[in-house]
């Protein structure tokens, strides 16, 4: 009979061996993450980062014994059994752009299994870990696409948390885990972590509300027109036109510039007289975007209500967004926004 640890070195071996299939696999959930949440929606977030499990990980955790019984291997089919041989971690700055980001997987992934860590520590009364864990499987559609081949029956990890979330769950694994903390010692180690996780609420909390309190102020501030559009003006200046809608990532804010750049419309005045006319509530209510728009992506939605397809002949050597303007200005025409 093969024991526990031969059992896992043979299965470390054959990870070995197709191990840079699961890295190519990473490569692409990055990918589609970036462009599930950042190209489409415009989610404002830190990274979106996916990495392939090392081979030396692999054979720490195929090693583990069976609860049960510890001459028998806790997974019988590592390669199978072991989710997060391939695993993604999206951080952003607010707590919002967490539950945007966990609408978007949800919407995209087949879900396997969710864990609110967040939800745990509440329901047991104390501050901790809050990140959101999701096993998932590609959705249907992308299982028959070819570019997705290697990814096609794996279930893989993600997790979505804050960057105050990251720091700590980062830093408490880095203790735990590396340390043979002493019994005696544990009660402190324990006391101290849960200061600093109800710390880190507070944190997440008042970041949450210094946002509410910009987008008061910006609503709020007069125009001063005529100003040259840079990214901060820009900014305040969608954040006073859309004051519902959740900030983009600041290299949105540079790529709608450099469009309204193409456009000829270089100062707020320039582009308050563009808009001028268009209902934006309206314009919103035409489109079927699964999820809120953000700030760009409703100026991009209003510049194509503005401009029709002179919007559109901007991007000559972009099928893939001509082809998405297309399908709005379809949706504005049956909406009697503006011709189709």
């Amino acid at each position: 009979m093969v024991g526990r640890v031969e059992w896992a070195e043979q299965a470390a071996a054959l990870y070995e061996r197709v191990h840079q299939q699961y890295v190519g696999g990473a490569r692409k959930l990055e990918s589609l993450i970036n462009e599930l949440i950042g190209e489409e929606e415009g989610i404002n977030y830190l990274t979106a980062t996916a990495r392939a499990k090392d081979p030396e990980s692999f054979l720490a955790k195929a090693a583990k014994p069976h609860p049960d019984d510890p001459n028998r291997p806790k997974y019988e089919e590592p390669l199978e059994q072991i989710t997060d041989l391939v695993a993604a971690r999206v951080i952003t700055f607010l707590v919002e752009a967490v539950e945007r980001v966990c609408e978007v997987i949800e919407e995209e992934f087949e879900i396997v299994e969710h864990t609110d860590m967040g939800a745990h520590t509440r329901a047991q009364g104390v501050f901790g870990y809050a990140s959101k864990h999701y096993l998932v499987r590609l959705n249907a559609h992308r299982r028959e696409l070819p570019e997705y081949a290697v990814l096609k029956n794996l279930t893989m990890e993600i997790q979505v948390r804050t960057a105050v979330q990251h720091a700590w769950a980062e830093f408490e694994h880095d203790i735990r885990y590396k340390l043979d903390i002493p019994p005696d010692r544990k009660p402190e180690f324990d006391r101290r972590f849960l200061l600093a996780a109800a710390l880190m609420e507070l944190a997440d909390n008042e970041f949450t509300e210094i946002d509410r309190l910009y987008r008061e102020l910006a609503a709020a501030a007069p125009g001063k027109s005529p100003r040259d559009l840079n990214t901060p003006i820009l900014t305040t200046y969608l954040t006073r036109r859309y004051p519902d809608a959740p900030h983009a990532k600041t290299n949105h804010y540079a790529w709608i510039l450099g469009i309204l750049a193409r456009m000829g419309v270089t100062t707020e005045e320039e582009l308050t007289e563009l808009l001028t006319g268009i209902d934006s509530f309206a314009v919103q209510a035409a489109m079927t975007h699964r999820f809120p728009a953000g700030t760009v992506r409703r100026l991009d939605d209003d510049l194509l209500a503005a401009r029709g397809t002179a919007y559109i002949d901007l991007f000559p050597d972009e099928e893939r967004r001509q082809k998405i303007l297309r399908g709005r200005l379809k949706a504005l025409g049956r909406a009697g926004i503006t011709e189709a």
